[in-house]
């Protein structure tokens, strides 16, 4: 009975001690992409980021509907009329506004990546 007891205990200890794969991440983040200026937003969960808008460079009608929480955690600075930049192969996330640019470079495990995948510094 002891063992069965101990088994899980022992599991959730080291499953809560372990660190993200940093570069498993670089490539699943650097390859997304989403231009959109944004006519409507959408609340669905938590780690989605789901709007609707108008490719600026083709001007056809589009979305972006990401499952990531990087993109998601920076959805509260984005509203209608804002142009979201995201680039294939890069690691910075931006939201063009009227008269400002807001970029976010993408962390992980306290370490900020350059837009190219490298670090840029660590904490």
């Amino acid at each position: 009975m002891k063992k069965l007891i101990v088994i899980p205990f022992l599991l959730l200890i080291f499953s809560c001690n372990q660190k993200p794969n940093c570069n498993a991440f670089v490539d699943f983040y650097s390859e997304s992409e989403c231009f959109l200026l944004v006519e409507k937003k959408y609340w669905g969960t938590r780690g989605n980021l789901a709007m609707e808008g108008i490719d600026p460079f083709t001007q056809k009608k589009c979305e972006c509907n990401e499952q990531n929480r990087w993109w998601a955690i920076y959805r509260n600075e984005i509203n209608i009329g804002d142009t979201i930049i995201k680039r294939k192969g890069k690691l910075t996330f931006n939201i063009h506004k009227k008269d400002t640019i807001i970029s976010h470079e993408w962390e992980c495990d306290g370490k900020t990546f350059h837009p190219d995948g490298t670090i840029k510094s660590e904490l």
